[in-house]
């Protein structure tokens, strides 16, 4: 990879990130929640939800963050079903956000460097998709399961929430990441199949 490849994941990651947490928070506040609005996230703006050392870990291992959005289910009607389509469309945004992405790389292939940038904003689109699907804290899985499962057992996994952290930095560090890899270029490779 080029130091101008890589150095163009910069602005990708803080793309894939801006929608991810712009869409927690749009969500949010559709539903209610007045915080978002008050802290100034619901916005676009990629510094507004630019997180620096998230975005370092995410350029050079691909697992990474934005900056979270704080968010309330107190404000929701139907607390259980607000928290789920909140942890939800922000993932669902970043896989339509990555194919978005794949067919604007198609529209300007013939300029190279934007194909290029495209085409990473694609990658770590999905590398948000595939680590948000982890049982992790704070991956969006988590705030599923604390819906889906039943109290005790979700309150189980709270319990050993920095545990499963720190394990899963040290898988990550002991050759898991390669794993992962291979999963988010299969998605990757799979929508560029599709629609390169």
């Amino acid at each position: 990879m080029s130091l101008i490849v890589f150095l163009l994941g910069i602005p990708a990651i803080m793309l894939a990130t801006t929608i991810h947490e712009f869409t927690r928070a749009a969500v949010s506040t559709a539903l209610g929640d007045k915080i978002p609005k008050e802290e100034g996230r619901l916005t676009l703006n990629p510094l507004k939800h630019f997180e620096p050392i998230g975005m370092l870990i995410m350029l050079v291992c691909g697992f990474g963050w934005g900056k979270p959005v704080n968010i309330s289910s107190l404000y929701y009607k139907d607390r259980k079903k607000g928290v789920l389509i909140t942890a939800i469309a922000p993932t669902v945004a970043n896989l339509v956000f990555a194919v978005i992405a794949a067919l604007l790389a198609i529209v300007f292939s013939n300029i190279y460097w934007l194909s290029i940038f495209l085409m990473r904003v694609c990658y770590f689109s999905c590398c948000l998709i595939i680590y948000n699907l982890l049982p992790v804290a704070p991956m969006d899985c988590v705030k599923v399961l604390s819906v889906v499962l039943p109290a005790n057992s979700y309150f189980k996994l709270i319990q050993y929430e920095k545990f499963i952290q720190m394990a899963f930095v040290f898988l990550l560090f002991i050759g898991l990441g390669s794993f992962f890899e291979n999963i988010i270029y299969g998605l990757y490779n799979l929508i560029a199949i599709m629609f390169v």
